[in-house]
């Protein structure tokens, strides 16, 4: 199954719901309110559901107007929304590029890692992977393992290790080296944790010695899954290190795909990517259009 057709069956039951409010109804206060009824449980968000209902009511369908309209109709309007998000993961390059990847326990930061590294190689991009996570030594063995399926290098540091002095390590061999980009993965925090906020403040500053433009971009990860409380976790990450954008991991298990509608709407942060799966080619930068249309299953 490709990733597109991944999507829409993770979505699918958004869409039924959709389908189900639009059957048989083309107007009235009963028709708009049961499609917000459906947007909201898919958490577009309550604005954003109501917004969309109301669009709905005002365009007046024809009793000619098929189911298949209106999801178009909604389609076009939520790729509309999400278009301003679309950020290209590789557009204006530095050389190297320093990406931070950051992100509460068990987002999937470490596999996402992985699979831009495989973008990257994919374009003839050479990466070099930075196991900062030093607190869990799985994850550097994850992290490795990754790296030898690639045919990609890494640098490690020993468990327990200052990741803020591996990670400066890092950036000098990177200066050494002929690195296009550098991926640097960083311990899993809960949003709530003070200190390690101030830990991933301390991180951005000993980049900014080395590279001082630098980290590029700090990207997000998310879980799908989670809905809703993805909004805090972006919240408090954006508001203590400045988030350039997030990639949405797990949206194949998932009924829930309107959180990135909410999200966007809500703190106007920019989408790279969505993940799929746990192997390296599950992934794929994001499409409004895309997305918006597996919502509506189109």
């Amino acid at each position: 199954m490709g990733i597109l057709n991944t999507i829409k069956s993770a979505l699918s039951k958004t869409a039924n719901k959709v389908s189900t409010a639009i059957s048989g109804k083309k107007s009235g206060i009963e028709f708009t309110e049961a499609i917000e009824e459906a947007l909201i449980t898919a958490d577009v968000g309550a604005t954003t559901a109501q917004q969309l209902a109301e669009s709905v009511a005002k365009a007046k369908f024809p009793t000619s107007a098929t189911e298949h309209d209106v999801r178009t109709f909604l389609a076009d309007k939520i790729e509309t929304l999400l278009a301003p998000y679309e950020e290209d993961l590789f557009a204006s390059l530095h050389r190297p590029e320093i990406i931070l990847i950051v992100g509460v326990n068990g987002n999937g930061k470490t596999t996402t890692i992985a699979k831009i590294a495989k973008m990257f190689k994919e374009r003839d991009l050479e990466p070099l992977l930075v196991a900062a996570d030093t607190f869990r030594a799985a994850a550097v063995a994850q992290l490795s393992h990754w790296a030898n399926e690639l045919g990609v290098d890494i640098h490690t540091g020993n468990e327990g290790s200052d990741a803020a002095g591996l990670i400066y390590d890092a950036l000098q061999k990177a200066q050494r080296g002929r690195y296009d980009v550098v991926l640097i993965d960083t311990a899993g925090r809960m949003q709530n944790r003070i200190d390690l906020m101030d830990e991933l403040k301390k991180i951005r500053r000993v980049i900014g010695k080395i590279y001082p433009e630098a980290p590029h971009k700090s990207i997000l990860i998310l879980d799908a899954v989670t809905g809703q409380a993805v909004h805090k976790q972006v919240e408090t990450f954006q508001r203590e290190i400045k988030i350039d954008g997030i990639i949405l991991t797990k949206l194949d298990s998932t009924a829930k795909g309107g959180s990135v509608v909410a999200l966007t709407q809500q703190y106007r942060i920019p989408i790279f990517a969505v993940g799929v799966g746990e192997a390296p080619e599950d992934i794929r930068p994001f499409s409004a259009r895309e997305f918006a249309r597996a919502l509506f299953d189109l």
